[in-house]
């Protein structure tokens, strides 16, 4: 069985049970916590099971009514299937871990199962042999391929309804999606009470997992050409290794941290709260290969620190380019330190462009907004899978 703990959620009329991809507390599980408050209001109780024990359990626990837990052994790529233990044990531990999920769906007795992320098609897919209404939640843009194809055709054969987290992930989703309906639900973020300090430290701050994807060696490599011009720069960033288990990049990562030009000017933080890094730094740089809708940007954003950005994936429908932040080209260290070094010499401009990102973000992207979208998929789910015909066909209509 798998490790339960009961939340302190007040009871709604609604049961809804998130599967989360990671027990890690990062952007894809985090920016639905953030729509919690808004889906108990419309009356939903939510139940969350974890694979694994982790900072996302303990974040969720005060919203949910239950929780559990169960390590997974199923990873999505060769290189994490071969990870420890080891291919064998993995495949012999998964069909027990699949029983175990299927367990809590017959304990939890959830009206709608939200599948978070493409990760937990597995799940999703057991949900469906028990007759659920399923929402599948894609958060990533995954580059083309047959990789791609296979996972998006089987999250529109077990999906009820579909949800993206950007036009950009939305028009990849439909090109697979037949009959499934997708719903865009941008991440939000919430309100904070708390004001940013008037004095920032000249330090330039990133935020994600250490990796390819996330460009990290961009980052770095930014940095040195940056620091050259302006060496008063300091640059700092935060966010987890070894997630990807790809020893190469991460020596890659080491190597150039600990160069002659950067040993004394980079810190890698490692993991910890991203106001930590967002109450002190002048800019905020997301050198992205690929996003589909990063949080980290949004929370600069919202935190009233000037973001640059390359303009890949969903990057674009958050910022627009010299009015709430800056766009670069993707794979450039030198375009990001041609406007670390401009903003840095620019506080007017610096200050505008905090104020119009922060401004855009209460505008656009805020939890109440995710909430009613994610809200508006379930019912549809519901209907879709237990209405009458009339009604099913209504909802395709709608939505």
């Amino acid at each position: 069985m798998p490790a339960l703990s009961p939340g302190s959620a007040p009871p709604g009329f609604l049961r809804l049970l998130v599967v989360f991809h990671e027990s890690d507390a990062l952007g894809a599980g985090r920016s639905v916590l953030h729509a919690l408050d808004p889906l108990l209001s419309y009356g939903w109780t939510v139940s969350g099971w974890f694979p694994g024990d982790g900072p996302l359990l303990q974040e969720s626990a005060g919203s949910m009514s239950i929780q559990a837990y169960r390590t997974k052994p199923m990873r999505y790529s060769v290189r994490g299937w071969r990870s420890d233990p080891n291919v064998v044990a993995r495949l012999r531990d998964t069909p027990g871990y699949l029983r175990t999920f299927r367990q809590m769906l017959l304990r939890a007795r959830p009206h709608v199962v939200h599948a978070n992320t493409l990760r937990t098609l597995p799940e999703a897919m057991v949900a469906r042999t028990l007759g659920l209404p399923v929402v599948v939640h894609v958060h990533e843009l995954p580059p083309p391929g047959a990789k791609r194809t296979l996972a998006l055709r089987a999250a529109s054969m077990t999906a009820d309804v579909l949800v993206v987290v950007s036009e950009a992930v939305a028009r990849v989703v439909r090109a697979h999606a037949g009959g499934t309906p997708v719903l865009v639900a941008y991440n939000g973020i919430p309100a904070s009470p708390r004001g940013r300090g008037t004095s920032t430290s000249p330090t330039v701050g990133t935020i994600g997992t250490v990796c390819h994807t996330k460009g990290t060696d961009i980052f770095l490599e930014a940095a040195a050409l940056a620091h050259q011009r302006c060496p008063e720069l300091r640059f700092e960033h935060i966010g987890q290794s070894g997630l990807d288990d790809d020893v190469e990049f991460e020596r890659r990562v080491s190597t150039l941290a600990g160069t002659t030009e950067l040993r004394d000017v980079v810190s890698l933080l490692g993991s910890r709260p991203a106001l930590e890094g967002l109450d002190r730094w002048e800019i905020f740089v997301l050198p992205s290969r690929q996003d589909a809708f990063p949080l980290a940007s949004l929370e600069a954003m919202a935190a009233g620190v000037p973001v640059i950005a390359t303009g890949v994936g969903g990057l674009p429908e958050q910022i627009e380019h010299l009015e709430s932040g800056v766009l670069v080209e993707p794979e450039s260290p030198r375009a990001l330190a041609d406007w670390i070094v401009r903003l840095h010499k620019d506080r007017d401009l610096r200050e505008r462009l905090a104020t119009a990102a922060a401004s855009r973000v209460q505008d656009r992207f805020t939890v109440d907004r995710q909430g009613a979208v994610l809200h508006k998929a379930y019912l549809a789910a519901l209907n879709l899978r237990h209405g009458p015909p009339p009604v099913r066909r209504r909802m395709l209509e709608v939505v």
